[in-house]
């Protein structure tokens, strides 16, 4: 795959990352503010949640799994824009002791200093991913547990 192909891809998966985790943080302090100090079965709100307001707050399984699916797709966004984009290996200054230059290794990548393209491409990703979960995470979350995937934080 040629390099800039690649580049684009990893700005695709890369563009996942801010969408997942900023709704995830608006969700939890949602969640914190507007969820029941003590569990309410009767509504399905079973599963503990530590609200970054201090006390525990509790969620139904559906909110608890699209939680867990949110910080998922985090890592996996993560993980696949690390793997996929080109790096070009950093060597160290010469008198660095061996251990070192495996303990500490830099890459220099096409993203750090991204050109117009990129920075389009990521943003429109970035849109569509959010729009994606906004608009579809809640069906798919409900169908998964449904079926009796519960995913925990």
């Amino acid at each position: 795959m040629a390099r800039s192909s690649r580049n684009i891809v990893a700005a695709l998966a890369a563009a996942l990352c801010p969408a997942s985790f900023g709704t995830y943080l608006w969700l939890l302090f949602f969640y914190g503010a507007y969820r029941p100090r003590q569990s309410e079965p009767i509504l399905g709100l079973v599963q503990p949640l530590k609200s970054p307001s201090g006390p525990y707050v509790y969620i139904s399984a559906t909110e608890g799994t699209g939680l867990a699916l949110l910080m998922i797709a985090f890592l996996i966004g993560f993980a696949m824009s690390v793997a996929i984009v080109p790096k070009e290996f950093i060597t160290p200054a010469p008198g660095t002791p061996k251990w070192m230059t495996y303990v500490t290794a830099s890459f220099r990548t096409d993203l750090a200093r991204p050109d117009r393209r990129l920075k389009i491409v990521m943003t429109c990703a970035a849109a569509i991913y959010l729009a994606l979960i906004v608009m579809a995470g809640p069906i798919f979350t409900r169908f998964l547990v449904s079926h009796g995937m519960v995913l925990h934080l």
